[in-house]
């Protein structure tokens, strides 16, 4: 009985801790929200548009401000790690 206790009881621990700190449901583990305008970290998403001279924006409106030589040789539809800020 004890035993059964203590198994139910270290079950339940693991279940809680592993849902407090596992990654968000829908989003990546790179990802984690923030009250930050900038991202946890950098991440990789794709380029939808460029604003000249030097800004790239992601599908969530979320920009990027790059060198003038990484903006010129960077295709819109490319994927860019950078350290993406929320628009």
């Amino acid at each position: 009985m004890l035993y059964r206790a203590l198994l139910l009881l270290s079950l339940l621990v693991l279940g809680v801790g592993c849902r407090l700190n596992g990654p968000v449901i829908g989003q990546t583990a790179e990802v984690r929200p923030t009250s930050e305008p900038a991202l946890a970290s950098e991440v990789t998403l794709e380029v939808m548009t460029k604003r000249s001279p030097d800004t790239f924006i992601a599908r969530d409106g979320s920009n990027c401000l790059v060198a003038p030589d990484v903006y010129a040789s960077t295709q819109v539809g490319s994927m860019f790690r950078c350290r993406w800020v929320r628009g």
